[in-house]
């Protein structure tokens, strides 16, 4: 018996929005960023160029919040002079 081809072949994850949906799927379960491409094209064939412009994408906008996160979390505090 023959074994059936598309048991063997993997799905093409093409479109801009899947990808993104798969991305973000995947960071908010621990996945870093530099493992992502990685992760997709060992289950499925990816335009890692598209990838990369997505993750450069999600970064560019969760910096400001990230920084923002920061300056509220860590309020200014006052050094005094000791000597």
């Amino acid at each position: 018996m023959g074994r059936n081809v598309d048991d063997c072949a993997k799905r093409r994850l093409v479109e801009h929005d899947e990808i993104e949906f798969a991305i973000r799927f995947m960071m908010k379960r621990g996945v870093r960023p530099d493992d992502v491409p990685i992760q997709l094209a060992r289950y499925y064939y990816v335009d890692i160029d598209e990838v990369n412009a997505i993750l450069t994408d999600i970064e560019a906008r969760s910096a400001p919040a990230e920084k923002q996160k920061q300056t509220m979390a860590a309020p200014a505090t006052k050094l005094r002079n000791v000597a």
